[in-house]
């Protein structure tokens, strides 16, 4: 767009403008990625803060700012406190709800529920979309994963990524199970506050913070 906009000695300041929104676009893009890949660098570092978080306040939180156009929610928030890093915690819920709001069917609905259990702190969210396979469910908390109904779609393949990374540093495991009638719910489960930790950081197999449905 520059080299066009530029080469061109008859340019309006039509042109100019249309090039610097085109410009604009772009920084925001790579900033949006960069931002993403320093989230999965640093994890790897392992969990440096260890505070007492709800994650049903920050459920409440991320709802209220989220941008969720026709989608209905229905939350279902109790509490469920775990130790660690509230800014992490709240990118976790916030790209789960995002990619919930994404790839969703038109006027779709979003279920988001928090609780305790058995030492355990749960969040689980789903969404209405397109029929998903369990083997597509298995690899899309992969880097750079996508299906092949969501190329359409703006994203890096990133979002699920960094939730299983944030889940793993915090000792915990994530899932995702296709809906019967189209859609994803995926449960992150986490040691709450003061209950042993079931993981140290990254170290994993092949698909980490990862368990299989079943």
């Amino acid at each position: 767009t520059v080299d066009v906009v530029l080469g061109n000695p008859d340019s309006t300041p039509g042109d100019l403008r249309g090039m610097a929104v085109d410009i604009r676009a772009a920084v925001d893009h790579a900033e949006q990625l960069i931002s993403a890949l320093l989230i999965l660098a640093r994890n790897e570092r392992g969990l440096t803060v260890h505070e007492e978080v709800d994650l049903a306040t920050v459920a409440e939180d991320v709802l209220d700012t989220a941008r969720l156009g026709d989608r209905r929610v229905h939350p279902t928030l109790q509490p469920a406190v775990i130790a660690g890093d509230p800014v992490l915690a709240e990118r976790l819920i916030a790209n789960l709800v995002d990619n919930a709001v994404r790839y969703n069917a038109a006027a779709g609905d979003i279920w988001i529920s928090t609780r305790t259990m058995a030492g355990s702190s749960q969040l689980a969210v789903a969404n209405t979309g397109p029929v998903i396979s369990p083997a597509d469910a298995e690899r899309i908390f992969q880097p750079f994963q996508r299906l092949s109904d969501r190329t359409s779609h703006d994203g890096f393949g990133l979002g699920l990524a960094i939730v299983a990374s944030i889940t793993a540093i915090h000792g915990g495991t994530v899932t995702a199970r296709p809906r019967d009638d189209g859609g994803l719910s995926v449960t992150v489960t986490i040691p709450s506050a003061g209950a042993p930790a079931q993981g140290t950081g990254m170290q994993a197999p092949e698909r980490p913070g990862v368990l299989r449905p079943g």
